[in-house]
């Protein structure tokens, strides 16, 4: 049990080491935001335009 790492201890050790994100990071990141705020336009801009139908239940 003695030696067992302390929580507070493991974290400052992670909160010591920078490391960068790579390019290719960089490149998945800004592909997944740029898809995702294009589609929610997309999605908004389809949702106006298509009548809206209810059916009776």
């Amino acid at each position: 049990m003695a030696d067992e790492p302390k929580i507070g201890e493991e974290l400052k050790k992670m909160q010591e080491v920078y490391e960068p994100l790579l390019p290719v990071e960089k490149k998945l990141i800004g592909w997944s935001l740029g898809l995702g705020l294009t589609l929610l336009v997309v999605l908004y801009f389809v949702s106006k335009f298509l009548p809206v139908t209810h059916s009776p239940l």
